[in-house]
């Protein structure tokens, strides 16, 4: 989102008409000053950072966040995440995925699509932070790749389970028809080497 506007008193003026639309968007929302002090946010930002920034100026800039870390867990400074990285760079960051930790350790899951606002000179005034709660659709896809993990390694302990009760049958002192059988058997035991070697490339 790139505002414009007559001057940087006139683009405070035009972020002041935005914030009441901002309040009603399904995602949280954070307005930063050009120094990274948060001047707005909406219940829905307060929500995923678990905490209200402070108003003196004072607070964490770029973020109400305690902690924030990339989507392999990883700590991301202040000074280095999406809308700062948007207020410096005079062009957008979206659709990075990061997690907010909260003051009770929780962390919430969020798509940020950060903006810079620029006045009518081209000059970057602020920024813009849109941030979408992705928590629960991590956690359904964490759940679901647990679930086919946890499914692979049962279907490896019944494949070897199924070679190991196979060994006791491969003996010499056969029958005649134990050419057969032999045949039964490698037949079997290719199929469970199959079955292992899907789970392996799954891996």
């Amino acid at each position: 989102m790139l505002m414009q506007a007559g001057g940087s008193g006139a683009a405070q003026s035009a972020l002041v008409h935005l914030q009441p639309m901002l309040d009603l968007l399904p995602a949280g929302a954070c307005v930063c000053d050009a120094r990274g002090r948060i001047t707005h946010c909406t219940a829905k930002a307060v929500a995923l950072w678990g905490c209200q920034p402070d108003d003196d100026g004072c607070g964490p800039r770029w973020s109400g966040a305690m902690q924030m870390f990339d989507e392999d867990g990883r700590p991301i400074p202040h000074n280095a995440s999406p809308l700062a990285r948007a207020v410096s760079d005079g062009v957008p960051h979206h659709g990075r995925r990061v997690q907010f930790e909260r003051p009770d350790g929780s962390r919430r899951h969020a798509l940020c699509y950060a903006s810079p606002l620029l006045d009518a000179n081209g000059d970057v005034v602020g920024g813009l932070d849109l941030m979408v709660d992705i928590t629960e659709q991590h956690r359904a896809a964490q759940a679901e790749r647990d679930r086919v993990r946890a499914q692979g390694e049962q279907l490896v302990a019944l494949a070897c389970e199924i070679r190991a009760s196979l060994t006791p049958l491969r003996r010499q002192d056969r029958e005649p028809d134990a050419p057969a059988i032999d045949d039964q058997l490698r037949h079997i035991t290719r199929l469970v080497d199959r079955v292992l070697n899907l789970e392996v490339d799954a891996d």
